[in-house]
């Protein structure tokens, strides 16, 4: 185990509008696969009315797969009014964990998380095998290059190199690609 490495720690609970994650330490690529299919599964289950919040008061870290992920779940649920996923974060967390990659101008953020109806739980995702979690984190990279920013092509090389090592390559159309 690394030195520096802080525990993360997940709870989930249910708002009188939806559904909230806690992110507690560190949010990284080991908790964004299990937040992401547990958003995506609820937002479908919930069809027009659930809004799924990822509360980010206590998270002091996030990693570029999950803000990747942040990004992904935003694309597909904030397309149509009402938007149905929101991120609660202050000024201040939104200026250190969402600022330099520019997703606090992306992201429908509110200050104050929705109150819990009951206790929140502590949730676990499962480990994913070596290649579907390459390909998530290929696709949270996708994602955030497709934002634009100073880290754009940092973020597609990765996407890019992940591709290749899976055997999933999407080649640009370009000069470089004709030759």
């Amino acid at each position: 185990m690394w030195a520096d490495q802080r525990q993360s720690r997940l709870r989930i609970g249910r708002s009188n509008s939806g559904c909230v994650v806690r992110v507690e330490g560190r949010g990284t690529l080991r908790e964004s696969h299990a937040i992401q299919e547990f958003a995506l599964h609820f937002l479908e289950q919930e069809k027009e009315s659930g809004v799924f919040v990822i509360d980010l008061a206590g998270c002091d870290y996030l990693d570029s797969t999950f803000l990747g992920f942040l990004v992904l779940v935003h694309g597909r649920y904030n397309r149509a009014e009402p938007h149905r996923f929101l991120v609660a974060a202050s000024d201040d967390q939104c200026l250190r964990l969402l600022a330099p990659s520019r997703l606090d101008r992306l992201l429908d953020i509110t200050e104050k998380s929705p109150d819990l109806v009951v206790e929140p739980l502590e949730f676990r995702g499962h480990e994913l095998a070596s290649r579907d979690l390459g390909r998530h984190v290929m696709e949270c990279h996708r994602q955030l290059a497709e934002q634009g920013g100073p880290e754009q092509s940092a973020f597609q090389a990765i996407a890019d190199r992940l591709g290749e090592e899976l055997g999933e390559v999407e080649h640009a159309a370009g000069p470089s690609a004709q030759a």
